[in-house]
């Protein structure tokens, strides 16, 4: 990548496959990074080592963003060369970029620019950003993927779902995981299991903020009626009147 850009700065006009062979290490750079920060998380969850620091966390962004505009750059420049062949190609590059470095709104752009150049793009992909999405709270581009993904068969449904299912679970947005639960048993789709614990976990870790336990609540009943679960004991600690309230659910 850096050999391609030194080329092109000192006007030596790099080919068009010199381009591509760049943006292809940008993404696998971005993939290996993104794999090294999860094991690194792994490894400060299990309480082998300690986590990055904030300084270091910058630091790790810093570089991702760097890389990443560097492949955009490449982007930037295959265009100005006018290479009509190669533009499916430069938006395949950028949908993966755009992944690996986990930019939702940025990867949708160029699934919907893909498909206005008449690019098949395969349904995975749309189910990788629209978790990608679904993590980071995009609301409108998890309600425009999901039109996009509506006509298809059961199975494919239940992937889309789970992959959004999972999307809210990584982010932390459990009370749209437990909607997504709750639309997947409506439609006939058995959530999995460790989601099903997952969503549980997460509402039961905000129950004491204020309008929670409701949710919790529902939930409960919900996979209840789908003999998903047991009957759940609900208890409150009500500290100003030293107070202990138990219910079954």
């Amino acid at each position: 990548m850096k050999l391609v850009i030194h080329l092109r700065e000192a006007e030596l006009k790099p080919e068009t496959y010199s381009y591509l062979i760049a943006m292809t290490a940008v993404v696998k750079e971005l993939n290996e990074v993104g794999k090294a920060l999860r094991k690194l998380k792994g490894f400060a969850k299990d309480g082998f080592i300690e986590g990055l620091d904030d300084e270091n966390i910058k630091l790790v962004e810093k570089y991702q963003s760097d890389v990443l505009e560097e492949g955009i750059q490449m982007s930037n420049w295959l265009a100005e060369e006018g290479n009509t062949s190669a533009v499916s190609l430069v938006h395949e590059k950028l949908l993966a970029m755009y992944i690996c470095a986990g930019h939702g709104l940025e990867a949708e752009r160029q699934l919907w620019e893909m498909k206005l150049i008449g690019k098949e793009v395969e349904r995975y992909f749309y189910d990788i950003v629209l978790a990608i999405c679904a993590s980071q709270g995009e609301a409108g581009a998890v309600s425009r993927l999901l039109t996009a993904l509506e006509a298809t068969s059961a199975s494919g449904k239940k992937k889309t779902l789970t992959w959004l299912l999972r999307g809210y679970i990584k982010g932390g947005n459990f009370e749209d995981a437990a909607e997504t639960v709750t639309k997947m048993l409506d439609m006939g789709l058995s959530p999995e299991p460790l989601d099903r614990v997952a969503v549980l976990q997460g509402l039961r870790r905000k129950i004491q903020q204020p309008g929670h336990v409701e949710t919790y609540l529902r939930f409960c009943r919900r996979l209840s009626d789908a003999e998903l679960i047991g009957p759940c004991l609900v208890y409150m600690y009500i500290k100003k009147y030293r107070l202990w309230i138990a219910k079954m659910v």
